[in-house]
């Protein structure tokens, strides 16, 4: 069960990290480095959140907008010890549009959106049959839009991209699947220029001003239970106090009242020789915290399915849904979300060579 069990885990919950705290997207999960062999995967996750809000009477509409997310991952050994893997993926996000709230909401309408892709180059070394460790470098490229004029004037704030690196260790014992693994991502350090088509009409400035994409720590673990069935769980951590990004627009600055902490528990299961299937959890606790207009939820509790097919020795094509409930929030201007959630899918193809 070995190399499907690892392509299951690339699942993780599926679109379930696209709705986590704060700006985090992808999870920056490094599950390729661990395939066997040279292997290669491409992907593609989609999500489709559902927040709106309302304060006497009035609604806010669906301000939060679905999005796609691709990922790409290469992995090769270059000894029986030592191998490398480069990865894209869409590492944060945002994507916000309260165009459709009522006309006396007492949020002005308007559409913002940010990415923050990134690159990493990473080399794994096998100490022992059992121990090893990794490390490497990462470069985030943070860009982003905020736009009051319904399209014709956008604010628009020009890539700006930053450098870290990534350093952890792993424990496996291939003989029953387990792996414990730990990664640690230091912070990068941005300052956006800012161009207004206005000429200083909706701001003044011309750059953000530095701000940091937060350190984080990712802890995943594994192990065989019986035959053909494997148990997993992950934490993530992320340092959202310590980032404070400055739109320099009557937006003000986006803030994150604490750190997230996101869990995942999963079991998946082999049913015949080529297809395999996943259920996982993901879980984010609420703060009970006034919530900011650009991201009205509070936790989070989700579940994704998804089934692995071995289409050939050296092919695999992994699908799977997710539904997130999101926690309820009431915003600093004093509008009450609840009821809301999110919906995911993913479709990833991977190739062993």
């Amino acid at each position: 069960m070995k190399k499907t069990a690892l392509a299951v885990l690339v699942v993780a919950g599926v679109a379930s990290p696209a709705l986590a705290g704060g700006l985090d997207r992808s999870g920056m999960g490094i599950s390729a480095l661990f395939q066997s062999g040279n292997y290669a995967e491409v992907g593609m996750t989609f999500a489709q959140p559902h927040v709106t809000g309302s304060i006497a009477g009035l609604s806010s509409g669906n301000m939060a907008s679905s999005f796609f997310m691709p990922n790409m991952s290469v992995k090769m050994d270059i000894t029986d010890r030592l191998s490398a893997m480069v990865q894209f993926e869409e590492a944060y996000g945002a994507a916000v549009d309260y165009t459709n709230a009522d006309p006396l909401y007492p949020i002005p309408p308007f559409t913002a959106s940010l990415s923050g892709t990134q690159t990493s180059v990473l080399g794994r070394y096998r100490i022992t049959d059992n121990i090893a460790v990794h490390a490497g470098v990462r470069m985030v490229n943070m860009s982003g839009t905020v736009d009051f004029t319904g399209g014709l004037f956008p604010i628009t704030y020009n890539s700006s991209s930053g450098v870290g690196f990534s350093a952890g260790a792993s424990y496996e014992i291939p003989d029953i699947a387990l792996r414990a693994a730990i990664t640690y991502n230091s912070a990068t350090s941005h300052n956006n220029t800012i161009v207004d088509p206005t000429g200083g009409l909706q701001t003044l400035a011309t750059a953000t001003g530095a701000y940091k994409m937060p350190q984080s720590i990712n802890f995943d673990f594994q192990t065989g239970i019986a035959k053909g069935t494997l148990v997993m769980a992950s934490v993530r951590w992320v340092d959202w106090t310590a980032s404070t990004l400055n739109t320099q627009t009557a937006l003000g600055s986006i803030t994150h009242a604490r750190d997230s902490f996101t869990y995942m528990a999963g079991v998946g299961h082999k049913f015949t020789d080529n297809f395999s299937a996943v259920a996982q959890v993901t879980y984010e606790p609420s703060n009970g915290l006034l919530a900011s207009n650009l991201s009205p939820t509070d936790g989070k509790i989700g579940l994704s399915l998804a089934g692995v097919l071995d289409v050939t020795d050296n092919v695999t094509v992994t699908g799977g849904v997710n539904y997130t409930r999101l926690g309820d929030a009431t915003t600093v201007t004093g509008s009450s979300f609840t009821g809301n959630y999110g919906l995911g899918g993913l479709f990833k193809v991977g190739i062993h060579f």
